[in-house]
């Protein structure tokens, strides 16, 4: 019994110590576990930091765009507004020249064509600068507006324009091919160009073009017609531009508010 307890006593110890052990083991597991959350907390904190200080610097790059777009779209506003006004002075010109033929008493002064042959022929090209814009494509950063009614506007904006252009081409190609020989022919430029304030001729032709005789020819009545029609389809065409151009300038502003 006396060798026993001793050896009991011992065995105790031993286990005890090794609880002990065990015991500091779980708490330096603990503390390790409960640093690496801590770590992963704090590499979480610092994403977050880092995607809302990205997004921040992407909106602040994205307003300033914005606001070029704006100014751009304003400048092209203007633009418009000023060749629209030309359309609108050509489609008079040759609603005028047609009612001519109707109604002419063989009173028509030569003057009065040329006035009216130079206004209807005052339709001019509609070619917006828009750097800001094309960059916003060509860089595919026209996705990264938010703004899903502005993003359509501007992708219908580069199909208005080309159809615009497309027609354009077409009125074009009449005036070259049809309209312009025709008044070759049977009507004098020089005329025209005095008309339209020119400092190279002071005295009109010396041809004599008798304008009653020219407003009883049916080709050149069906000529102004088509240039009529030309003409009224592309100032369709710009007033849907402009419709469209001021919904660009509301959802811009729309954007840069939010």
């Amino acid at each position: 019994m006396g060798n026993s307890q001793p050896r009991m006593i011992k065995f105790f110890r031993r286990i005890r110590q090794k609880l002990l052990q065990e015991n500091r083991f779980s708490k330096y597991l603990l503390y390790a576990v409960g640093e690496i959350v801590l770590v992963v907390i704090g590499i979480f904190i610092a994403i977050q930091l880092n995607d809302w200080n990205q997004n921040r610097i992407e909106k602040k790059q994205l307003d300033i765009t914005l606001e070029n777009l704006k100014e751009e779209f304003g400048s092209t506003k203007e633009l418009l507004t000023s060749i629209s006004s030309h359309y609108v002075t050509s489609i008079d010109a040759n609603v005028r020249l047609l009612n001519l033929f109707m109604a002419h008493d063989g009173n028509i002064l030569a003057q009065e064509i040329d006035i009216l042959l130079s206004q209807s022929a005052k339709q001019g090209p509609f070619y917006p600068p828009q750097p800001v814009l094309d960059e916003l494509f060509n860089s595919g950063k026209i996705k990264s507006i938010s703004n899903e009614n502005l993003r359509r506007n501007l992708l219908e904006w580069e199909s208005n324009i080309k159809w615009f252009h497309f027609d354009y081409g077409l009125m074009i190609a009449f005036s070259n091919d049809q309209f312009q020989p025709y008044i070759t022919k049977h009507w004098s430029w020089r005329n025209i160009e005095i008309m339209e304030g020119s400092k190279f001729f002071e005295e009109r032709s010396a041809f004599n073009v008798d304008p009653n005789e020219l407003l009883q020819k049916l080709e050149f009545e069906n000529l102004i017609d088509t240039n009529l029609f030309h003409t009224n389809r592309l100032y369709k065409r710009l007033k849907e531009t402009d419709v469209l151009l001021d919904s660009i300038l509301q959802q811009i502003d729309n954007s840069l508010s939010q």
